[in-house]
């Protein structure tokens, strides 16, 4: 059985890639001379072996005040953080050129911001990451990115915000010429690290020195360690980005061969496309033209020649593999079936073989891998063989709601439902009426009727009794009627002003729906109720659908004290509010200008939101937001230039002028979004994420004679894949209705 190859983790298995390396701006000098970054080597150190890591310091410091911001990241999910840049003389080598050029990966991170003052902001870096050092003597210096500062009252800024470059002092350092003896240690006592039980943060400085000793010895080391990324292999990154980085790329790639038969060695995705990908750049035939137009017929037919290519290699990869599977053993067996499975186009035969071979593996899977099976990757396992292994697992206790293992609970719930309704209808009411577990509401949403009656009893009595779960409150915001009105308004008036906010929320909206009048004046109360808890910052959006009957409630609260309230009203009535709201909002958006008229030179966003200048800004990009995009009214051009009147910022003005000019490029395009699985949404003009129900209503708002285009995703454009039949249907029925209110609809770029 051979499969074909395709993998997607490494765009040039497929394809072209989107970016090369760029120019790394070393001859770039500071922009700014109030701040202040200096370079060290940690430890004052100066001499290095050759292949050892050079640790730096960096830190940064302002004379301005309340001036300059540092981007605290430490990581960014290219596999390198790109903030600065680390600059040597004499040049020397990036180890990472070839996997920049060849890759193409999403960039960014998690972090946080620090406003920069007189006290040093700290951060820590590894020259090895950007320069292969031989043996000799080197100035270094580094270029950064990281600091930034808020854009003042009338700059006309993208993002609101202005990037500074700072260019730090020179340091100095030698590497000596290799130490055979040294090497020999650091790779002996680094493998050995990672052949035991070592912590995370042990891992980590062994996978390092491993990665950068640039030995023919450490290369074929990474290739027997290295087989998976992220959550399957925890130092896999740096695993990966050695094999990449060495100069030995013969035999990291042969020893990479070599392991493809080691009985005891996953073969990953990952681990194919590395060895398919390092094969390709270490090949100079297959370097992407230096010059020329990148849509030329030339460049076409050299992209086209070198995917045959790729796919050749990756075939004959698989080939190799599918001929050592039966040698392979445990876990490593378990894993190279299911690198087999989710990698690339299969065909069927194939596939039918693997399928069965990997369940019956199934114990020796990791349990992550197990969820994301269950979870995200079902139909590749689908079928009857699944239900002991999906039975197990239900049987174990329930974990903590919304945890991983929660909601592959969950998912294994659903699974049973699907191949065995009565099984699964009856596993599900177990768990729905366990105080202990937790299942989502979606699961508990396949039962029938009856049962979910039951399953409500159940939970109305544990709120009456305060005893309840969080699943209970939202079985009553969804499921009760007014028949037990009186259980809830006895058990929310007990701890008005001290719920948490998820159960808050869900009874709120559960007495919304009930008792309207009560339930209004319950968000009045909680609204004032705000000793206990922080819920009040987001009250108002949470209501939801059932904003209207508390709207008089979110309109108060447009002039109350605490910006949080003011901000959460303003989102609220943009979203859910009915068409009484618009006025609302524009009367605020008239009184900020009002109020800070003359004082534009104190609007100035800072993100630790501190300053009441800070907080204007946020309050003028909520209200103009909330006029410009609410679901129950339309802003058209004539409206946004009133809105252009009202604003005092600059970049409010910049997003207008945006929004106008798209509605003056003819008709247009509805595009459409869908994922995650089951939930659509639609975007049109300045209208974002508009549910389907959301995105009829604004075509009923649209001026009758409007023209907009339909857009359709092609075959392999959208991930998950959606049939044109699907699109289809949904078009036909979004024609037919905008036509009833004089909507012209029309096919962007049907095939």
């Amino acid at each position: 059985m051979v499969l074909r190859l395709a993998v997607a983790l490494l765009v040039t298995v497929l394809g072209e890639p989107s970016w090369a390396v760029q120019d790394n701006g070393c001859s770039a000098a500071s922009s700014v001379s109030d701040v202040h970054f200096t370079l060290a080597v940690k430890d004052g150190r100066t001499v290095f072996h050759a292949g050892e890591i050079v640790p730096l310091e960096l830190s940064f410091t302002a004379t301005a005040k309340h001036r300059y911001w540092a981007d605290v990241h430490n990581y960014d999910r290219s596999g390198r953080l790109g903030i600065e840049s680390f600059c040597v003389e004499p040049e020397a080598a990036d180890p990472l050129a070839s996997y920049f050029t060849a890759a193409s990966s999403l960039g960014g991170g998690l972090g946080g911001t620090r406003e920069l003052d007189a006290t040093p902001f700290a951060a820590e870096a590894e020259l090895n990451e950007w320069r292969r050092l031989s043996p000799g003597h080197y100035r270094v210096y580094a270029i950064s990115q990281r600091i930034w500062r808020p854009s003042d009252p009338r700059e006309r800024t993208p993002y609101g915000r202005v990037s500074e470059v700072l260019r730090s002092n020179t340091v100095e350092l030698d590497v000596m010429p290799p130490d055979a003896e040294w090497q020999a240690e650091q790779l002996r006592s680094a493998t050995q690290v990672l052949a035991g039980n070592p912590s995370p943060e042990e891992a980590h400085r062994a996978a390092r020195r491993l990665r950068f000793l640039d030995t023919p010895d450490s290369a074929g080391q990474l290739a027997r360690l290295f087989w998976g990324l992220n959550q399957q292999q925890s130092v896999g990154w740096d695993l990966m980005f050695g094999l990449y980085g060495s100069p030995f790329q013969k035999v990291a790639i042969d020893s990479m061969n070599d392991e493809l038969a080691v009985p005891e060695h996953p073969i990953t995705g990952e681990f194919l496309g590395t060895l398919v990908n390092l094969q390709i750049v270490a090949d100079s035939t297959w370097n992407p033209p230096a010059s020329g137009p990148t849509d030329s017929e030339a460049a076409r037919a050299f992209w086209e020649r070198r995917r045959a290519h790729t796919r050749a290699l990756a075939d004959l990869a698989v080939r190799k593999v599918t001929e050592a599977l039966p040698r392979k053993v445990g876990v490593a067996r378990a894993l190279t079936l299911h690198g087999l499975l989710v990698t690339g186009d299969r065909d069927q035969t194939s596939a039918g073989k693997i399928r069965p071979a990997l369940i019956a593996t199934w114990r020796d899977l990791p349990r992550e891998t197990q969820s994301e099976l269950i979870r995200h990757r079902w139909p590749l396992i689908a079928g009857p063989e699944m239900l002991p292994i999906l039975r197990l697992l239900v049987a174990e206790a329930p974990p903590p709601a919304r945890t991983d293992r929660g909601m592959t609970r969950d998912a294994a719930l659903k699974h049973i439902h699907e191949l065995d309704p009565e099984a699964g209808r009856a596993l599900i009411l177990r768990d729905a009426v366990n105080p202990s577990a937790q299942p989502d509401l979606e699961v508990i949403r396949l039962l029938p009727k009856e049962d979910i009656t039951v399953v409500l009893r159940s939970a109305v009595e544990r709120i009456g009794q305060d005893k309840a779960r969080d699943l209970d409150y939202e079985l009553l915001d969804r499921f009760a009627d007014s028949s037990v009105l009186g259980v809830a308004q006895a058990a929310f008036e007990r701890h008005l002003g001290k719920w948490a906010c998820s159960p808050q929320t869900a009874m709120l909206r559960y007495l919304l729906r009930a008792d309207p009048a009560y339930g209004a004046r319950q968000v009045s109360a909680s609204l004032g109720a705000r000793k206990e808890t922080h819920c009040y910052g987001s009250l108002l959006q949470s209501l939801g659908e059932e904003l209207p009957s508390a709207q008089d409630s979110a309109i108060e609260a447009l002039d109350d004290s605490d910006p949080e309230v003011v901000q959460d009203a303003v989102a609220a009535l943009g979203l859910w509010g009915s068409a009484n709201a618009e006025e609302a909002l524009w009367a605020r958006l008239r009184r900020f200008q009002q109020e800070w008229a003359g004082r534009e030179d104190e609007l100035r966003s800072t993100p630790d939101y501190r300053g009441s200048g800070a907080r204007a800004v946020a309050l003028e990009q909520a209200l103009v937001r909330a006029i410009a995009t609410g679901r129950s009214w339309i802003c058209p051009p004539e409206k946004l230039a009133r809105i252009t009147k009202l604003v005092l910022t600059r970049q409010q003005a910049q997003q207008i002028e945006a929004w106008i000019e798209g509605w003056h490029q003819g008709s247009a395009l509805i595009t459409s979004n869908w994922a995650p699985e089951g939930s659509t949404g639609f975007s049109v003009l300045q209208y974002v994420s508009l549910t389907e129900q959301q995105l009829r209503a604004k075509l009923a708002q649209f001026p009758r004679g409007t023209r907009l285009r339909w857009q359709f995703w092609q075959p392999g454009q959208i991930f998950p894949p959606v049939s044109m039949e699907r699109q289809e249907a949904l078009y036909e029925s979004m024609r037919g209705y905008a036509a009833k209110n004089g909507i012209l609809l029309d096919r962007a770029n049907h095939p």
